[in-house]
């Protein structure tokens, strides 16, 4: 008891010790947060306006390795990274022109509210993803590399309507950000997964996939997919596992897709995926954003690129 007694005291003297460094503390007036994480003023026109317009800093410049690799914690150390090379200055105003019809897609309400806080820009990007479990973590960042070399990009060759153009890059991207955006929500949108079956961490779709695996019969596999999804409300058997995965996939779905299309091939036939689009239109539409004129904009300007060719 003499022991406890004293080690307490101990403590309450560091305490007040550790207090009267600073009798009445006080913010800083200027701790520079706000600098480290926002384009200077000398920032390129197009940059600080999408920036004061959607709160994303479009960068085209890293001063380190460590910077990009920040949000990424293993279970004990920093992943090391392969190596990123800097974007070409060269191809600056490209990447700023495939930002803006991007951002222009959404509404500058949504966009703060869900959209990551930077896009950069790099000639080349990777991480050594053998160190695993991975904890993503830090700044809410999307990186981009460009020209990108995903199989099925095409060349640069009109900035103004590369967005539209390039399909396999545009529907990357939104690959990403719908999962940043699920990841936004503290609890489900309670909505939203009712007007389906619940999730059940993709036990009935893992049932149907090793199915396939053992008996080799794909009619077989494409039907019992088909019901699940259908009956559901899922777009994919991978929806079926929680809701970050499901909502994640109609957001990318609903901004990249006309409703004409959307309709035929998952609305008219499930009334379950019927009343998912009509709660994400709704959603969206609570923060000005008319998500499904965003899909209907994009499939427009890639089929008239198309019938260009």
């Amino acid at each position: 008891m003499k022991h406890t007694i004293i080690c307490l005291t101990l403590l309450a003297a560091l305490l007040a010790a550790r207090c009267t460094k600073e009798a009445h503390p006080t913010a800083s007036e200027n701790p520079g947060i706000a600098a480290m994480f926002s384009p200077g003023a000398d920032a390129a026109p197009e940059v600080l306006r999408m920036f004061n317009e959607y709160g994303v800093w479009v960068r085209d410049t890293f001063t380190s390795i460590v910077e990009l690799t920040n949000g990424y914690l293993e279970v004990d150390n920093v992943v090391r990274a392969r190596g990123a090379q800097p974007l070409d200055p060269a191809l600056k105003e490209e990447v700023i022109a495939y930002s803006a019809d991007l951002l222009a897609n959404v509404s500058s309400a949504f966009s703060r509210a869900f959209f990551p806080l930077e896009i950069v820009y790099v000639q080349s990007y990777g991480v050594n993803w053998w160190v695993y479990p991975l904890k993503r973590l830090g700044r809410s960042r999307l990186i981009i590399s460009w020209p990108n070399t995903t199989a099925g990009t095409i060349p640069v060759t009109d900035p103004a309507n590369h967005y539209y153009q390039d399909s396999v890059l545009t529907l990357g991207v939104w690959n990403l950000i719908g999962p940043a955006i699920a990841a936004r929500f503290d609890e489900p949108l309670a909505e939203f997964v009712a007007a389906g079956k619940a999730y059940d961490n993709g036990k009935a779709y893992d049932q149907i996939y090793n199915a396939y695996q053992s008996d080799g019969d794909a009619e077989k596999y494409a039907a019992a997919l088909d019901e699940l999804t259908r009956d559901g409300g899922f777009l994919s058997g991978n929806g079926s596992r929680d809701f970050r995965s499901d909502f994640a996939e109609w957001i990318r779905l609903v901004a990249t897709e006309s409703h004409e299309n959307i309709r035929a091939r998952y609305l008219d036939n499930s009334p379950a995926r019927a009343a998912k689009y009509d709660v994400l239109v709704r959603f969206a539409r609570q923060y000005e954003w008319d998500i499904q004129a965003a899909g209907n904009a994009f499939r427009a300007g890639h089929e008239a690129y198309k019938a260009s060719l």
